[in-house]
């Protein structure tokens, strides 16, 4: 087992961290730790000719699913900036929000004032449809039964990628907690994503059989039956993907037992073409670039990388933060950085 807790941080390239900041806090981030690399220190972990100033954003009392802001003296460029979700290397994360209709208002408003946002009013993905075992195995009935579902708001702006879910009548208390104070009354990171082209169904067993998170059975997604990926992908009538769901090694199977820091990640045939933008989703370029997970045994996990076909994996220096970790290229083409776990999270996070 070399994970250690769940996904630790979402890494976005900003031009300015106050102003990134100042928008988080909407959803009730706070600023935490802030750190410095010079260019050769950034150069040896990250693979980018240029120094970095980094802030961590922390949210109530969460050990992960955290933001991390990198300010790039020189960016690399803008990143995949105002894209939709339909792409090889694209990149995003999820938070629970207690309404995504609140969040959509300001969407809205901010479009209506010359902002640069694609989004999508909020959909309704049918969880009851999903469980019928909830209505003793029959159809459930509109204006009769109690509906378990979720409503997906999907934004996007040059920066930022979300997808905002509000939940219907069920409870999972280790899945997120929402910060009522907070303008958007969000919670942290629950999930983070990411979409690839490969015609490879084994392309992501990396997360399972090296980094030790736990999978959950692959959902084959068929056009007809899309719910919210229908539009949030833009599928094209016949076509099927795949869903791949790896939860940290203390999850469960149950709505009380399952946990946050999840990676929801999503594989394409290659007949499908997706537009290629994997080279501007990784660190030194603006907005989403970078996922990072913390390990038990940072030596050996760096050792099982290399094993498992990793790529540009970087030697163990110190991060911005004075933490040990180190770079790689997954088998899937994405760019990650592993940290050290300290002694106190080993402990917390062992199953």
């Amino acid at each position: 087992m070399a994970a250690a807790g769940g996904l630790h941080e979402v890494c976005y390239g900003v031009p300015d961290l106050d102003a990134a900041s100042d928008y988080w806090a909407a959803f009730g981030f706070r600023r935490g730790a802030g750190g410095r690399l010079d260019e050769p220190a950034a150069l040896a972990l990250y693979g980018v000719h240029s120094a970095v100033s980094s802030l961590r954003l922390e949210h109530l009392d969460a050990d992960h699913g955290l933001v991390r802001l990198m300010q790039w003296e020189r960016p690399l460029g803008p990143g995949i900036g105002l894209t939709g979700l339909r792409a090889h290397g694209s990149r995003w994360v999820a938070q629970f929000v207690a309404s995504a209709l609140d969040v959509a208002n300001h969407g809205a408003l901010a479009r209506r004032q010359g902002a640069p946002i694609l989004d999508l009013p909020p959909s309704f993905i049918d969880l009851s449809s999903y469980n019928p075992q909830l209505f003793g195995g029959r159809p459930v009935r509109p204006f009769a039964d109690t509906l378990v579902a979720v409503r997906e708001y999907t934004l996007l702006q040059p920066l930022w990628r979300q997808a905002l879910l509000e939940r219907f009548h069920y409870e999972s208390p280790l899945l997120g907690r929402i910060d009522n104070h907070a303008l958007l009354r969000a919670s942290q990171i629950v999930n983070a994503s990411f979409m690839v082209a490969s015609d490879d169904d084994t392309v992501f067993s990396f997360y399972e059989s090296v980094l030790g998170l736990r999978q959950l059975p692959v959902q084959t997604v068929t056009w007809e039956a899309a719910m919210a990926s229908r539009a949030v992908f833009d599928l094209r009538e016949g076509e099927t993907h795949w869903c791949h769901t790896f939860e940290e090694p203390r999850s469960g199977d149950r709505n009380q037992e399952r946990r946050s820091g999840r990676l929801y990640l999503f594989r394409f045939p290659t007949a499908s073409r997706l537009d290629d933008r994997i080279a501007q989703s990784r660190p030194g370029h603006l907005g989403c670039t970078l996922f990072t997970w913390r390990a038990h045994d940072l030596a050996a996990l760096r050792a099982g990388c290399a094993v498992a076909g990793c790529r540009a994996i970087t030697e163990v220096v110190a991060d911005e933060f004075g933490v040990p970790a180190f770079s790689a290229v997954t088998p899937d083409g994405m760019t990650w950085t592993f940290q050290q776990a300290s002694d106190t999270e080993r402990e917390r996070f062992t199953p």
